[in-house]
C-alpha cells in the first residue's frame, strides 16, 4: 500500500524537494569547480618549482665560476703576471723588452712606424694624410 505525500515528515518532505536537489547541484558544482582550482594552482607551482630550481643550479654554476676566479686573483702567480703587464714590474736581474706587433703588409710595403712619424715635421704629416704618399 502507498503512503499519501501528507503522512511523510517534514524532513523527508524537504530532502526529498526539488529545492534540496538544485542546492545539491550547487554545492557539488561549487566542490567540482574548487577541486578545479587547487589542481592548477597545483601545477603552476610544480612548473614554477622546477623552474627555480633550474635557475638555482645555474646560479651555483656561476657561484662556483666566481669562487675560482676569486682564488685565482689571491695568487702570487697572478699578482706577479698583473704587476708586470700593468705596472712595468720587473725582477732584478731581467730586463723588459717591449714588442709591438706589426702586421706582415706593413714589413712588406715598408710602411713608416710612429716613431718615424714623429721626426717628420708637420706640413710632411699633412701631406702624408692626405695624398698618402712622401
Amino acid at each position: 500500500m502507498k503512503h499519501a505525500p501528507q503522512n511523510r515528515s517534514w524532513a523527508r518532505r524537504f530532502f526529498c524537494s526539488k529545492l534540496m536537489l538544485c542546492a545539491n547541484l550547487l554545492l557539488a558544482g561549487f566542490v567540482g569547480w574548487s577541486l578545479s582550482r587547487e589542481f592548477a594552482d597545483g601545477r603552476e607551482a610544480t612548473a614554477n618549482l622546477s623552474d627555480l630550481q633550474k635557475q638555482m643550479a645555474s646560479l651555483e654554476a656561476k657561484n662556483s665560476d666566481y669562487a675560482d676566479t676569486i682564488a685565482k686573483l689571491g695568487t702570487p702567480a697572478f699578482v706577479e703576471r698583473e704587476a708586470r703587464l700593468k705596472l712595468g714590474y720587473q725582477k732584478s736581474g731581467e730586463q723588459v723588452l717591449m714588442l709591438r706587433s706589426i702586421s706582415a703588409s706593413q714589413v712588406a710595403s715598408g710602411e713608416t712606424t710612429a716613431s718615424d712619424d714623429a721626426a717628420l715635421g708637420n706640413p710632411q704629416k699633412w701631406w702624408r694624410y692626405f695624398l698618402g704618399g712622401d
